[in-house]
């Protein structure tokens, strides 16, 4: 059995209330760390197994396939947490995993190796970062850098492929709260409250390329990309905040109309009802649902002594039923799998 079993998910279109088990507000989980899924020490003898047979086929961390890291008996509980990504509340969370018991190497390998139950791994920036380290390192959360690398506040936000992964490593001293929020829920809310700002969050913004963009590339895509989306007539998430705001200092017109609804939308999801929260703890393995899910993190402080460090990937799911346009197409087109298959074509032609 592969964990990613391809799933029949319900269907939807535009301007009807969601209702199945990707909706959730907090009060959904009223138990803190319910959803953490521990770990058994046969599937901590079967991850070492297999680290054992990458290591002595000389595989590169990024370029592990699943049938490179062969997991039998932990497939079942892989499934599982596949299940609650793909069709379930959109997020899971392994918890156990050995960080501490390998070598840096080591642990990006066994790291990959259960990742890629999951999806491909992908390349997430125009530095080269297939593994990405989620860390303070002196820079600004700015038009020119991407939040991962300061210890900011972030807004909510989406990421890249269809599952983003973060391990965690060491925690910080104070802060860096992981929290999620129901893409889903998020649209029935509007569509309840605010029907008539729905019509501008289908259309969409254009995005900031924040310097992530080829040469001769213009600063901003040229075409929009929907907030709210139905391709395949399944729902689709892709927002950002900053990339959308920082187009009005390359000229892009944001009316306010337009202010007005991502204005409502921000207020909406900062609702606490809406939000769960979690402390990544070392050897956390959190999967998240990025076109189901809006995720963000609080500020945090480091210590000398304690330093808060994930590791992130980007997995790209060709089981999944889910595929719309996000992050991928605006900084790495070349690389999405939407952009290959002529998605954009549609959203360019619609910006014309």
């Amino acid at each position: 059995m592969p964990v990613q079993e391809q799933h029949s998910l319900p269907k939807i279109g535009p301007g009807q209330p969601i209702d199945d088990a990707t909706v959730w507000k907090a009060p959904d989980f009223p138990e803190g760390r319910a959803w953490a899924r521990p770990l058994e020490p046969v599937m901590l003898d079967e991850i070492e197994a297999a680290l054992r047979q990458v290591k002595k086929r000389d595989i590169a961390a990024k370029d592990i396939r699943a049938a490179d890291f062969p997991l039998d008996k932990t497939i079942p509980f892989l499934a599982g947490l596949y299940r609650d990504i793909e069709c379930g509340p959109g997020f899971a969370l392994l918890s156990g995993f050995p960080v501490d018991a390998y070598s840096e190497e080591d642990l990006r390998l066994a790291y990959c190796g259960v990742g890629a139950h999951f999806g491909t791994i992908t390349l997430q920036n125009r530095e080269g970062e297939y593994i990405l380290e989620v860390m303070d390192k002196g820079k600004a959360y700015s038009q020119q850098s991407r939040g991962y690398h300061s210890t900011a506040h972030l807004d909510f936000h989406n990421d890249g492929t269809n599952t983003v992964v973060l391990l965690c490593t060491s925690t910080a001293a104070e802060g860096g709260l992981s929290r999620l929020v129901s893409g889903t829920a998020l649209y029935n809310e509007i569509l309840r409250e605010h029907p008539e700002y729905l019509d501008v969050l289908h259309r969409g913004f254009h995005h900031h390329l924040r310097d992530q963009g080829k040469a001769g590339d213009a600063a901003v895509t040229p075409y929009r990309t929907p907030v709210f989306g139905f391709f395949h007539s399944l729902f689709h998430m892709a927002y950002a905040g900053p990339s959308i705001l920082y187009c009005e200092n390359e000229g892009i017109e944001i009316t306010d109309h337009e202010k007005a609804a991502l204005d409502y939308l921000v207020s909406v999801v900062e609702r606490p009802d809406m939000q769960i929260s979690m402390e990544l703890r070392k050897g956390d393995m959190q999967f998240v649902n990025n076109y189901l899910l809006l995720h963000s993190r609080t500020e945090y402080r480091d210590t000398a002594e304690q330093q808060r460090r994930l590791l992130r990937l980007w997995l790209d799911d060709e089981n999944s039923a889910r595929l719309g346009p996000g992050k991928m197409d605006w900084y790495l087109p070349e690389l999405s799998r939407f952009t290959q298959l002529g998605g954009l074509d549609a959203l360019s032609s619609a910006a014309e």
